[in-house]
């Protein structure tokens, strides 16, 4: 069922447009030359082995670690004559490399605005992760809580339960152009972070981090951004 529904229902990373795609995360999320945001579920079957430890034995991870995941060449932020790197954004369990970004330490943030204001930037983009899993668990309540199957096999309940969900989604769009659900930001799910290392980080990835620091307290400021900084640190 799985090798019949995938190639249907689930678009192959390397057949996308990755500009369109950036073009996308610019425009919504206010992230330039971002072609994704990635995260791990705890579904109760990894043991203790951490997020990064877990994408960089995923097929995906492996081929950007190893430079083979044919991204489209650097491209100039915005605005700039800076030339950056395509990334896929990560919360702070993931190893920083010059396509994976991740936020600074929230020790290292508290001490420099440009560092928090980066973190928020990010952290808005990757929201969509949580938000498509929020938008699965609504509908598969198997992961709302641990799964106590072999990882083979929870591989393949993930990958055929996204399958449904995006036939589901597609066929009722298609009906009325309506959704027939949407996400409850009170929603709770089983997603969290699994561990708070991120392994080894790359030189090149925080030079990378770094242009889009200043990328965003320059070039790339929105007005909205100072005000949700101090809202939030009024909230800590």
């Amino acid at each position: 069922m799985k090798k019949h529904l995938l190639p249907l229902c689930i678009p192959n990373p390397s057949k996308l447009n990755m500009k369109d795609k950036a073009q996308e995360f610019w425009t919504r999320w206010n992230f330039p030359i971002c072609i994704g945001a990635i995260d791990v579920v705890d579904v109760g079957s990894y043991g203790k082995e951490g997020d990064s430890g877990i994408f960089g034995k995923s097929k995906m991870g492996q081929q950007i670690y190893s430079g083979n995941f044919n991204f489209p060449d650097d491209e100039k932020l915005p605005g700039t004559n800076n030339s950056t790197p395509f990334v896929i954004v990560g919360d702070e369990a993931f190893r920083l490399h010059r396509h994976i970004m991740k936020p600074y330490s929230r020790s290292s943030a508290r001490q420099d605005r440009a560092k928090t204001i980066f973190n928020y930037r990010l952290s808005r983009c990757r929201r969509v992760t949580e938000n498509a899993f929020g938008l699965l668990a609504q509908v598969f309540r198997i992961f709302h809580t641990a799964i106590g199957i072999d990882v083979e096999v929870c591989d393949d309940l993930v990958t055929v339960a996204c399958c449904l969900h995006n036939m589901l989604r597609d066929a009722f769009l298609e009906k009325g152009n309506k959704i027939f659900y949407e996400y409850d930001e009170g929603q709770t799910t089983a997603m969290g972070t699994l561990c708070s290392r991120g392994g080894f980080a790359s030189a090149d990835g925080f030079d990378v981090r770094e242009k889009f620091k200043q990328f965003f307290i320059q070039e790339g400021t929105v007005s909205w951004q100072n005000h949700q900084i101090s809202r939030t640190s009024t909230n800590i």
